[in-house]
């Protein structure tokens, strides 16, 4: 009976010490990054850097931001104290839904999106905050607390940063304990201090790009040290980027999508793409992990500037009057990008995190002078073609132009030189379609088979 006792003794023991645990875990070497701001003066954006003390897979931060009232500022019913035992003002909530339906009560009326906690590893959040809500221009105290989500609920944990205006000037504090915060760090006159990362160097062609990008909230590293710049981007990163860089505007439309959460950090990003035409696949799945190409880089930046037409930039290959050819055109003329060499674009090559700010910044701050390029490749096109004229290519979607296979040349009474080069282009667009998964009919192969077999009979074919 004794040992039954002791054991049991022992496991709430355990229990408590688990309980204790994961309650007061809390965030470690609390700092600012970088720091972004509106021409007001007002605050835009904060990325802060952190470690986690507690090693569970369940933990998440929640910072509530976006409309943190000062103290005495009206709608604030009091000082901002510490959260404790479930609740605020000694009143304990149910849920996490609760707080949000009363946070009247306590001045705040937004809560940033979950954050994975990992312990042992820097992590990174970005802040973002409408204009008005911070301004330099008046001086005010705001208080970020931390919230753990473990076990189903969500419970409000401690004070995580005092962020501080005074005499124009913004500076923060990184709490040190449960209740207490360590000295204020300066943001001397407002300017973003940018970290230094071991991977950007002077000599990158990135180099201004990247800490242009971080300054402007648009990104930060993947550390305190690291920006890693050769990493692959993602549909989800690109469009992020894209959506930052544009202010972070909220989307109006419901979630379509069955692969995209609320919790995500890309959700709003995702309706807002969708909304706006500028990524809008027709199905129900996002794809946030698929790796953003050449193609889908350019597309997406042409249709987040308008989709407005230009004069064609010929490469050879890219479809002519294929939407890529479209989009590559705009952004080729817009400085934005250029060829991988000769005449070739590589529509099909990965983009890195160093290409997509590089891109972001030719398009915002520094345009490249791509005039020679679209003269040579404009020459070479001429010189290729030699004046002659093709039918036109298969349209995208055959709704369109039903008719397109039967309005062109017969094979039979084209030149050698003509049936050659209808042959090549035909093939070229099949390839282009398959790897864009555009659906095709059996007009271009059964077009592609015309030319093939008449340049065999006339063995113009290896």
């Amino acid at each position: 009976m004794t040992k039954r006792v002791l054991s049991l003794m022992l496991c709430l023991c355990m229990a408590v010490a688990l309980v204790s645990t994961t309650a007061f875990a809390a965030a470690t070497n609390i700092s600012v990054t970088s720091a972004a701001y509106y021409n007001s003066g007002d605050v835009k954006s904060l990325n802060i850097n952190f470690g986690w003390d507690t090693a569970s897979a369940s933990s998440r931060l929640t910072v509530m931001t976006k409309r943190l009232r000062s103290e005495g500022e009206a709608g604030t019913d009091k000082y901002y104290g510490d959260f404790t035992d479930l609740g605020y003002y000694g009143r304990a909530f149910s849920s996490w839904d609760e707080v949000l339906n009363n946070n009247d009560k306590f001045g705040m009326l937004y809560y940033a999106d979950e954050h994975k906690m990992q312990s042992g590893k820097t992590n990174t959040l970005s802040l973002y905050f409408e204009e008005g809500d911070i301004s330099l221009k008046k001086d005010g105290t705001y208080y970020l607390y931390l919230w753990t989500y473990y076990g189903g609920h969500y419970y409000p944990d401690n004070l995580f940063m005092v962020l501080q205006v005074k005499n124009g000037t913004f500076q923060f504090a990184p709490a040190t304990g449960r209740n207490s915060y360590g000295n204020f760090t300066v943001l001397k006159g407002g300017v973003a201090t940018t970290p230094e990362f071991k991977d950007v160097k002077k000599a990158d062609y990135f180099f201004e790009p990247v800490n242009w990008a971080v300054e402007k909230g648009i990104t930060n590293g993947t550390s305190n040290t690291a920006f890693s710049p050769n990493a692959t981007c993602t549909r989800a990163q690109i469009l992020t980027f894209l959506w930052r860089a544009a202010g972070s505007p909220a989307p109006t439309i419901s979630n379509p999508y069955t692969d995209v959460k609320s919790s995500d950090y890309f959700y709003k990003v995702a309706l807002w793409a969708k909304e706006k035409g500028i990524y809008n696949p027709g199905g129900s799945t996002f794809g946030p992990n698929a790796l953003c190409t050449r193609a889908s880089t350019v597309e997406y930046f042409w249709r987040f500037a308008g989709a407005s037409s230009v004069t064609r930039v010929p490469f050879s290959d890219v479809a002519e009057s294929s939407t890529l050819d479209k989009a590559v055109s705009w952004a080729v003329r817009k400085g934005i990008t250029n060829g991988t060499g000769g005449t070739t674009f590589s529509p099909n090559a990965t983009c890195t995190r160093a290409q997509i700010v590089t891109f972001l910044h030719r398009y915002y701050v520094t345009a490249l002078d791509n005039s020679k390029l679209i003269s040579d490749l404009t020459k070479a096109a001429t010189q290729t073609v030699t004046s002659m004229t093709l039918d036109p290519n298969p349209p995208e979607d055959y709704r369109k132009q039903p008719d397109w296979y039967g309005s062109l040349t017969p094979a039979h009474k084209m030149s050698d030189e003509r049936l050659l080069a209808e042959y090549e282009n035909i093939q070229k667009v099949i390839e282009d379609f398959r790897k864009r998964d555009i659906y095709m009919s059996d007009g271009p192969y059964s077009r592609e088979l015309d030319l093939w077999s008449e340049a065999s009979r006339r063995g113009l074919l290896d």
